[in-house]
């Protein structure tokens, strides 16, 4: 176990006594994917912040000038360093913890640090839900929560974007991999049994010899072996990740959000607009059908004349290759195309106050 890692990562930049501050900060929420480590997105979400804020002094889409914020932690259970006693105070028992519990901690954290910046003084604090992977559905399920709680203007937190990277959120069973998994992941007694035998067989071994076997088999670069070394010796990272993995294998069936997620023709009743959402799809990825994939984009993408303005846009990656976990080494070049989907959110946002 590395404590080195963090289980927390928020990218700010303190005002400057002398300047004038921001009229809007967008705070970007980033939910990582199973296994939930933050860590494994350290360079991903660096380079975006620098991206973000190299111009955030910048007028956005012809208004006032605006700041951002990038926050992320560890989904619950993945917590490398954090003792037993603490996860129990936190979360009201030990690991493993469900999808529902996820959606919940994740709910209670954006709130968190959206209270915590508005008592720093910090003005019009709006949100970005952005998630990886497992991260996308929990996104949306946290924005679809979000915003019924959220019952008049000025309550509650506002999000105003969504961006769902190499997205999984209906159909897992059918993926290549889903087909691959599925069956052992049915066994109710997996996630314990497998869980302990690693565990007893890696109680001795350093986490350095993990690491190098980890870089030796899949070939993982320093950071990205780093963190998957740490999470296999952890306590609890792999009984967590495959519990996670049965529920999903369950849960992340149909599509189950309506026209407040993805939009409509008709204005919303709500007292926020909904959010703009960004999609990207893998061409290749192992843990989304192709058939899916493309039904999903035909149900619920805009179409490519701009007729369908409400619509999210979704995309497939068919010239970079990139792969499902494109944090480990495609992070500088995934950072770039979001920190476009970025911009159309802040965009949009702005036009409509």
């Amino acid at each position: 176990m590395s404590p080195r890692l963090p289980t927390t990562i928020h990218l700010h930049s303190p005002a400057a006594p002398s300047s004038k501050p921001p009229s809007r900060t967008y705070l970007i929420y980033y939910i990582p994917g199973n296994p939930g480590l933050i860590a494994f997105y350290t360079t991903f979400l660096t380079h975006l912040y620098g991206l973000l804020t190299a111009d955030s002094n910048k007028t956005k889409g012809g208004a006032s000038s605006v700041s951002f914020q990038i926050y992320g932690r560890d989904l619950s259970g993945f917590e490398l360093a954090t003792p037993t006693e603490t996860l129990v105070k936190r979360h009201g028992h030990a690991p493993p913890y469900s999808l529902q519990e996820q959606i919940e901690h994740c709910e209670t954290a954006i709130e968190d640090v959206v209270r915590r910046e508005e008592e720093k003084g910090v003005k019009d604090v709006r949100v970005v839900v952005m998630g990886h992977s497992l991260g996308t559905w929990l996104s949306l399920e946290v924005t679809r929560r979000l915003r019924e709680r959220a019952k008049g203007i000025g309550e509650g937190v506002r999000v105003v974007g969504d961006v769902c990277l190499f997205t999984t959120i209906v159909d897992l069973k059918g993926s290549r991999n889903g087909r691959r998994f599925g069956w052992a992941l049915s066994h109710s007694w997996l996630p314990r049994a497998l869980s302990l035998l690693l565990r007893s067989l890696l109680f001795v071994v350093p986490l350095f010899v993990v690491k190098f076997f980890v870089k030796l088999v899949n070939g993982f670069p320093g950071e990205g072996a780093d963190v998957t070394a740490s999470f296999i010796k952890s306590r609890y990272g792999i009984y967590e990740s495959l519990c996670l993995a049965q529920e999903e294998m369950r849960d992340i069936s149909v599509d189950r959000w309506d026209e407040e997620i993805w939009g409509a023709a008709h204005e919303t009743k709500h007292p926020h607009k909904r959010p703009v959402l960004r999609v990207l799809f893998g061409k290749d990825d192992r843990w989304v059908s192709d058939e899916t994939r493309d039904a999903l984009i035909k149900a619920r993408g805009a179409s490519a004349d701009g007729s369908e303005k409400w619509k999210p846009k979704m995309e497939i990656d068919e010239e970079e290759g990139w792969p499902h976990d494109f944090c480990i080494r495609h992070s500088i070049p995934v950072a770039e195309r979001v920190k476009g989907y970025i911009d159309d959110i802040v965009e949009a946002d702005q036009k409509g106050s």
